[in-house]
């Protein structure tokens, strides 16, 4: 059940005195000089079966390649918490997602010890996505950061230290919403003429190909099961080209 159900949930119902009296919490109760929470952050495979944790740990351990230890604890749903030995090592794998567990994507979000596991959500995910068909007086910082912020939060984009990007496409790197379809492009108009901009997503796996979000694959897919109910077959309005 979803947090926010659960404190809806809560709210119904009607609370005795005991219940309904709040405990303060004692700094001095506080244990621990360092913020562990620092070297810590929480993974969610996005995958509609179970996820083998023995070899989850074992492959993000090999594939991260890390100086230090890492820890993983886990809390359920393909959900996990990893702890790192070295605050650098914790960067490194922040830095260089999208990370992927068999082929499903492992989105991720840092702890903070004053908030509850249950209440985290997780929303957005980074990735390193190309826009091609661009012409050559828009391959520029300015112009990325303004285009791209039609795909979500954009984090950076990748061009020379005068501010151009010329080349095959111009890269922007944006927090992609998990919730919401994938853009395929988008319409630019400069002058007189109109430019078709396609979007590629780099190191892009698996995602739904008839609603184009992240967080789910085909089986879960509200779309799909609703127009299978109909008469027509369900298009699919997205691919592997992505």
């Amino acid at each position: 059940m979803e947090a926010e159900d659960l404190a809806s949930q809560w709210e119904r119902l009607h609370l005795s005195k005991e219940e309904s009296a709040c405990f303060h919490v004692k700094q001095e109760n506080i244990n621990g000089d360092e913020k562990r929470d620092k070297y810590c952050m929480v993974g969610k495979a996005l995958t509609e079966k179970g996820v083998n944790n023995e070899g989850f740990r074992i492959t993000m351990s090999q594939i991260w390649r890390l100086e230090g230890w890492v820890t993983f604890k886990e809390l359920g749903e393909q959900c996990f918490l990893i702890e790192f030995q070295k605050i650098r090592d914790k960067e490194k794998v922040l830095s260089g997602r999208p990370w992927f567990f068999d082929r499903h994507l492992l989105t991720m979000m840092e702890v903070d010890d004053k908030e509850s596991i249950d209440a985290l959500q997780f929303r957005f995910e980074p990735f390193w996505i190309q826009l091609h068909n661009l012409p050559l007086s828009v391959m520029t910082k300015g112009f990325g950061e303004q285009f791209a912020e039609a795909i979500g939060l954009v984090i950076r984009v990748d061009a020379e230290e005068d501010g151009r990007a010329w080349g095959r496409c111009l890269r922007v790197r944006v927090a992609v919403d998990l919730n919401k379809p994938l853009l395929r492009g988008k319409w630019l108009k400069l002058d007189d003429k109109q430019h078709w901009v396609a979007f590629k997503y780099e190191r892009l796996q698996n995602f739904c190909f008839h609603c184009g979000v992240l967080n789910h694959k085909g089986k879960g897919c509200l779309r799909s099961h609703n127009a299978q109910q109909g008469d027509t077959q369900p298009s699919t309005q997205f691919g592997p080209w992505l």
